[in-house]
């Protein structure tokens, strides 16, 4: 016949006990949801919101930029003959190439 283990022997119930709060432990620890994971999430959440700060700052920049250049004709004609190599219609352009020296 089979022997019953007995449920109030203090070695088996603190044991069970142990081996279920290490499990716990361990889940709560490296768990999809643990604090590790957790932590990594944090850290991507702050590198996150600085990008989102630098991209707002960026994009408050270009607004400057295209307010500027709708309002300023003169930076707008001085952009397109920086950038571009565009002239007026009674300009001529002249491109010059560098010398070069020729070494003896």
């Amino acid at each position: 016949m089979a022997k019953k283990i007995k449920f109030n022997d203090k070695k088996v119930i603190q044991g069970l006990i142990l081996f279920c709060s290490l499990i716990v432990i361990t889940l709560s620890l490296i768990g999809d949801k643990g604090f590790f994971q957790h932590e990594k999430l944090q850290n991507q959440q702050a590198e996150l919101l600085k990008d989102i700060k630098a991209l707002k700052v960026e994009k408050s920049l270009w607004e400057q930029k295209v307010s500027s250049l709708k309002k300023d004709n003169q930076l707008y004609e001085t952009l397109a003959r920086e950038k571009l190599g565009l002239t007026r219609n009674d300009e001529t352009l002249l491109k010059f190439e560098p010398v070069k020296v020729k070494e003896d």
